[in-house]
């Protein structure tokens, strides 16, 4: 059975590594790195907050004085060596949480090293539920099967939830459909570090998962919501690629209206899938987010779904 929040972390003062200020940009250069042979690095971000990134995904770690919290987990084969690096980050405090940003199996890997030994695995439950589900994904021509009961989040919830690591507060909360139906932030307040997941994405167009519940109009909606929680100073954490600011997701909030406008007016006028790729709808944002060509279909088919639900005026 599937327990439910509120979480609490032991709390004590916190100790604090690093200042508050931050350079930065759209991109950020940041201080230093630690190359693994794996092509794993370790970059600090503010506080006690640590990020880990390769070519899979981003893991962020918080320390804290009697335990350690981590947000997504990469590959299941990368984790053994993960772990290590979170060990040596942590000098012998338990990983106490873990959070998974969705089900994709990119961000589920530590749970097989974290799940047997009883540790909190945080999500939201239609996260919980794909990992237990045997599903196909036809636009990766690839059948997912349940993962074992005790590496699945084990804490779940549906709309928001906060916790404390020492005093530091961390809100999470899932907004709307993005990526996949279980798509989920998580914002360490004090730090002003927002992790959005597979809601933002950085050199590639967004997948629309519409098997697993994506689609144009909640990723509309999770832009618009993830702008308000940011100001200027705020550090984002893609799923993969560079640390971004507020701007990264004012871009992404134009591409996806015009992404929309382009949709919207090919169901309108009857256009086919083919049809439709052929005007080449993404081309002036092809030169900041790559091929569209996955990103078009993704579009297009994930909308007829929600079209009786009259996300497209004019169409019944």
């Amino acid at each position: 059975m599937t327990r439910k929040l509120p979480i609490q972390i032991p709390s004590s003062p916190r100790r604090r590594f690093l200042g508050n200020s931050f350079m930065g940009g759209l991109a950020l250069a940041l201080p230093w790195q630690l190359q693994a042979q794996s092509g794993f690095s370790v970059t600090p971000l503010r506080n006690t907050l640590f990020l880990i990134s390769n070519a899979n995904c981003n893991v962020v770690v918080a320390l804290g004085s009697e335990s350690v919290l981590v947000v997504d987990g990469g590959q299941e084969a990368d984790s053994g060596e993960l772990m290590q690096k979170i060990n040596n980050l942590a000098e012998g405090k338990p990983i106490a949480t873990l959070f998974n940003t969705n089900w994709r199996p990119e961000h589920c890997g530590l749970n097989y090293q974290l799940g047997p030994k009883g540790r909190t695995i945080i999500a939201h439950e239609n996260t919980r539920l794909w990992q237990n589900n045997d599903f196909y994904v036809n636009w990766e021509d690839r059948q997912y099967h349940p993962m074992p009961l005790d590496t699945q989040a084990n804490h779940t919830f549906y709309d928001t939830g906060s916790l404390s690591l020492d005093d530091e507060t961390v809100d999470f909360g899932r907004i709307s459909q993005f990526h996949t139906d279980g798509d989920i932030y998580i914002h360490f307040r004090e730090a002003n570090i927002l992790i959005a997941g597979d809601m933002l994405t950085v050199g590639s167009y967004p997948k629309l998962d519409y098997i697993t519940g994506g689609w144009i109009g909640g990723a509309q909606d999770c832009t618009t919501e993830l702008l308000a929680m940011a100001d200027e100073e705020t550090l984002i954490i893609p799923a993969v690629g560079a640390v971004q600011r507020r701007a990264a997701l004012e871009v992404q909030q134009q591409m996806l209206d015009h992404a929309y406008e382009q949709v919207a007016n090919a169901y309108r006028t009857g256009r086919s899938l083919e049809q439709f790729m052929a005007t080449e709808p993404m081309a002036e944002y092809d030169g900041i987010y790559g091929n569209s060509d996955l990103f078009t279909e993704l579009l297009y088919r994930g909308i007829w779904y929600h079209v009786p639900g009259r996300a497209i005026p004019g169409i019944i």
